[in-house]
């Protein structure tokens, strides 16, 4: 199996981990919406209800989930068109920029249950495994195919016809 095969089942694996993680961010955004939270866990430290209804689960007036259901769709999205199109740069750029974007992101929310709410809510944390498997699998892929996983993070390049482009027109 080549680099390039091995990089494409890294991100059609990362595929499936999106799709579970939107079907997670919109059961909790139906929860939300209707204000009903069942968690299969619940007591001790697991209370989603609590971490659901926290200050902190709003991001500039929206529960996090529909941010994590953008997210899902905007990283499914590319992985879809660094499968199907040949700009490398859906591989080399967004989907690494993207992926770190959302780990960071779940870090974040991760700490703010762990250590200010005091509370974790297992569908919650369930989207986080799912953001860092995603960004693993992203940078591995990244890394088969680019020599760095640093190489080519610069987006204007994206714009630049590269030499052996303009030999064939």
């Amino acid at each position: 199996m080549s680099k390039t095969e091995k990089s494409n089942l890294l991100l059609r694996i990362s595929i499936i981990f999106t799709l579970i993680g939107f079907l997670d961010s919109l059961y909790l955004f139906y929860s939300e919406l209707t204000g009903r939270f069942y968690c299969p866990i619940q007591g001790g430290i697991f209370e989603c209800e609590t971490v659901n209804t926290s200050k902190f689960a709003k991001l500039l007036g929206v529960h996090v989930s529909f941010w994590g259901m953008l997210f899902y769709l905007f990283v499914i999205v590319i992985l879809f068109l660094s499968q199907y199109t040949k700009n490398k740069y859906w591989l080399s750029f967004f989907l690494p920029v993207a992926g770190l974007w959302g780990f960071l992101f779940s870090v974040y929310l991760t700490i703010i249950e762990i250590f200010v709410i005091k509370k974790l809510c297992e569908f919650c944390l369930l989207s986080a495994i799912c953001t860092i498997v995603i960004v693993v699998l992203i940078l591995f892929a990244k890394k088969l195919v680019h020599s760095s996983l640093f190489s080519e993070l610069d987006f204007w390049n994206m714009f630049k016809r590269n030499k052996n482009e303009e030999n064939q027109s």
